[in-house]
């Protein structure tokens, strides 16, 4: 039986609105299987590769050891993403990494979050429960977008601005400028 993102103790797993996430599904497929309730690792696979544009088809891109979103017209960032296979109760809990994996998104652990890249590899916490809670995300698919909330830090959303060439941040004020909707879109890799 295949794992089920969201499962927590004797609920129902929660379901992504409309059509269930087909990359997500499996990315965690592939990750992590369910034996007698408990997830085991099976032979580690590379981590997913995804592309990030918010809802203005700004890119995500890295510059300067910060992820961007520019114009439309600029190279995508290859995102790094695997499972967070120690948080359950939401849909999706990934962690995303950049240059290959080497560096991955985290909110930091000051009382507020800090969005920013630190030097940790993607595998490390894809085993280190106590490490990745802060480099989580759930990614929520919301028809044919994304939203990404903050596992550590929960009402807290990564988002974009209006502007071009502005660093993603991470916001709890939703519905106002701040861009919290991304297509999220994986890349097959030879």
């Amino acid at each position: 039986m295949a794992f089920q993102p969201g499962a927590g103790s004797g609920g129902r797993p929660s379901e992504p609105r409309g059509n269930p996430d087909k990359d997500m599904k499996d990315l965690f497929d592939t990750f992590i299987k369910k034996e007698g309730g408990d997830p085991t690792i099976m032979d580690l696979p590379m981590p997913f590769i995804f592309t990030l544009r918010d809802a203005k088809q700004k890119v995500v891109c890295l510059q300067s050891n910060n992820l961007v979103a520019e114009a439309s017209n600029s190279d995508p960032e290859k995102l790094s993403v695997v499972p967070n296979r120690f948080v359950q109760g939401k849909q999706y809990p990934i962690i995303l990494g950049v240059q290959g994996g080497s560096s991955c998104l985290s909110c930091g652990t000051s009382a507020e979050p800090k969005l920013q890249l630190e030097d940790k590899q993607i595998m490390e916490l894809f085993e280190d429960k106590e490490q990745a809670a802060r480099f989580t995300f759930h990614n929520i698919p919301e028809g044919s977008t994304h939203r990404f909330e903050s596992a550590a830090y929960p009402g807290w959303f990564l988002c974009t601005s209006q502007k071009s060439s502005e660093p993603i941040r991470i916001t709890n004020r939703m519905g106002e400028t701040e861009i919290t909707e991304f297509y999220f879109k994986r890349i097959l890799t030879q």
